[in-house]
């Protein structure tokens, strides 16, 4: 299953028919307020599916290591932003920067805790005064049912963590932060719809004084 999502129509196939694409569109347009002209750094862009979504003008770059969700994204969407098959890092932060926001969705769960360090280390020198990171991961809760839970063991990304776990991390670096969990953004349909299981998400914005 995991191969098979490394095909970008089957990645994002996945992504609509489980409601995660459509959870994170909620969650952009309820915690931010993106405006054209903006510059927007997208890390872990995948195939580039969000971009239509944000607001047209907007100056968006966005970053994979996935060559083949690059090739796609750059086929089907680069009329309307720009894509990196590359790492962000502290040098690309310098290039790229600084932006009025980075948007992160479903990517800190892939990294580990040096790399996540690194990563957002990186991303909070690429943030100009005022501007924001923006998560969105999966996450572990007390009493989570169990399907749920199996649903994160066994995600691509091995790094799902406690809400605790990337609060601490994320306020290394920054001071203004808000954190979210929910559990009414996504049901995850199971059996032809006849059971739904919600899935607690971890979201955050962190804004750089």
């Amino acid at each position: 299953m995991k191969e098979i999502l490394n095909a970008p129509s089957v990645y994002q196939l996945f992504q609509v028919c489980g409601g995660f694409f459509s959870a994170r569109v909620k969650a952009i347009n309820q915690y931010l307020e993106i405006r054209p002209g903006q510059r927007l750094i997208d890390i872990g862009c995948g195939p580039g599916h969000i971009l239509p979504k944000l607001p047209r003008g907007v100056l968006y770059d966005g970053f994979d290591v996935d060559e083949k969700y690059i090739r796609f994204a750059n086929r089907h969407f680069g009329h309307l932003g720009k894509f990196h098959c590359q790492i962000f890092d502290a040098a690309a932060a310098k290039e790229f920067g600084p932006a009025d926001g980075v948007l992160m969705n479903g990517v800190l769960h892939h990294l580990d805790d040096k790399s996540f360090t690194e990563t957002v280390s990186a991303i909070h020198s690429a943030l100009r005064p005022g501007g924001f990171l923006f998560t969105f991961d999966g996450v572990y809760v007390p009493g989570q049912g169990a399907v749920a839970k199996w649903l994160l063991d066994n995600d691509r990304g091995k790094f799902v963590r406690e809400g605790q776990g990337y609060r601490n991390l994320l306020a290394r670096f920054f001071d203004k932060t808000e954190f979210h969990i929910r559990k009414d953004l996504i049901s995850v349909p199971l059996s032809y719809n006849l059971v739904k299981i919600p899935l607690d998400l971890f979201i955050s914005k962190c804004t750089r004084s």
